[in-house]
């Protein structure tokens, strides 16, 4: 957790108003407006390239499940049951600050609520 201006904000989370009046003004000046500043968010965000590659690849990711993955960019550089041996997997590879995170099961029976 960081503070910035007085707010407290999780690792990761951007301090970017959505105002769309600057996305009009950005659309209309030929900036590509909303989208345009979406892009800029996730290139800004910490870990936003492997976030994106999570939300768009759950398939992918469901052939890992149950397992602790380290993600570098858009490549899976390590995976398996113990964090600590993955960890030092992807710093072997010269990973010098992996981004690990557990893969749950895919359980339609199960409604998940929350992060």
């Amino acid at each position: 957790m960081s503070v910035s201006g007085g707010k407290v904000m999780a690792i990761g989370q951007t301090n970017l108003p959505d105002d769309p009046e600057a996305n009009a003004a950005e659309s209309q000046a030929g900036l590509g407006g909303e989208n345009s500043v979406r892009e800029e968010r996730l290139q800004t965000t910490y870990r936003g390239r492997e976030q994106e590659w999570r939300r768009t690849h759950r398939e992918i990711l469901q052939t890992f499940a149950g397992e602790w993955v380290v993600l570098e960019g858009e490549k899976i550089v390590a995976h398996g049951g113990d964090p600590v041996q993955v960890v030092a997997q992807a710093r072997a590879r010269g990973i010098k600050i992996p981004y690990l995170f557990y893969v749950e099961a895919v359980d339609e029976g199960v409604v998940r609520m929350g992060l």
